[in-house]
């Protein structure tokens, strides 16, 4: 083991918010097991247009949730009428999204490729792989991050996916073994003290390591300017990178229609060794905040990120 791997992954350290969440006790096996016999067993038009009434009844219903992501697009625009069309917009959007990540888990490779109607930037993911030092693709709770990996892994990518441990061992389970079906390894932070030396090994081996960094995984919050105002992002992100000089490439798969979605791989960004963590993680923060100005209805961001 590389003794100077720092531990960045220990005891949960969370922002100190007036508003936290638990995640709903309706995220389990049990359900996603049930959308998928749904999705089975009627037209995708209809079980479509089911997940999207189901996304309105949330809105209804969710009222944490929804004061939540109100908190969070307060900072895209201040027009509260915006704000409410926005906010139910993301509640159908999110739905639809889990419609079509239960589809695909299913499905396999060929119904997710179907699913994609277009793909941009893979020539920066090539170049990664050619850079030879392993690809360090970031993501965040924009669209539909699931669904990246299984692009990925289709075209022949050795994909990674850098998680925290679910709630139950039973979803744990369930997720890992969809995601082994498409050839995805996953990497759990959290009860794992060597899994930031399995994200190194991987990288070292010139595969792809994919993270959702715009919430801290477990200790690794660094403050950043977002939307002009200072939230946590993970920077577990910018200390891998310190290691192995990987590239940083953002991506994201959004969905441009109902049922049809980009892929997109942006370029790379621009890491400094002479810059601190706290600043190369600002880099990345620039660049999501610029994606999520063009796609705020796909924000799904349900948790406070910001105290008002």
């Amino acid at each position: 083991m590389d003794q100077t791997v720092p531990q960045i992954v220990t005891e949960l350290q969370s922002p100190d918010l007036e508003l936290t969440l638990t995640r709903n006790a309706w995220y389990s096996p049990l359900s996603f097991e049930a959308a998928s016999w749904i999705i089975r067993h009627l037209p995708r038009d209809l079980s479509r247009s089911l997940s999207a009434s189901i996304g309105e009844l949330g809105y209804c219903l969710c009222t944490t949730r929804r004061a939540a992501l109100l908190r969070n697009l307060d900072a895209i625009t201040q027009d509260e009428t915006c704000q409410e069309a926005l906010s139910r917009s993301c509640f159908h959007n999110f739905l639809r999204m889990l419609h079509d990540f239960c589809d695909c888990a299913q499905g396999g490779v060929s119904r997710v490729n179907s699913l994609m109607s277009d793909r941009r930037g893979f020539q920066f993911l090539e170049s990664g792989r050619r850079h030879g030092k392993g690809t360090l693709l970031i993501t965040g709770h924009l669209g539909a991050w699931e669904l990246g990996g299984m692009v990925l892994a289709s075209d022949g990518f050795p994909v990674n996916v850098v998680t925290m441990a679910e709630p139950t061992q039973e979803l744990n389970e369930w997720r890992q073994k969809y995601r082994r079906r498409f050839g995805i390894k996953t990497i759990t932070v959290g009860s794992d003290k060597f899994a930031f030396v399995e994200i190194i090994q991987a990288l070292r081996r010139n595969e792809l390591v994919a993270m959702l960094i715009d919430r801290p995984y477990l200790n690794s919050g660094v403050p950043v300017r977002f939307f002009e105002r200072t939230t946590l992002f993970s920077a577990a992100a910018a200390h891998i990178w310190q290691h192995t000089r990987a590239s940083v490439i953002p991506a994201f798969v959004l969905q441009l229609e109902p049922g049809q979605y980009g892929c997109y791989a942006y370029a790379p960004i621009d890491m400094a060794a002479d810059q601190t963590v706290e600043e190369n993680s600002q880099r990345m923060a620039n660049v999501f905040q610029s994606i999520i100005r063009e796609f705020p209805e796909q924000w799904f961001n349900f948790v406070p990120i910001w105290n008002h």
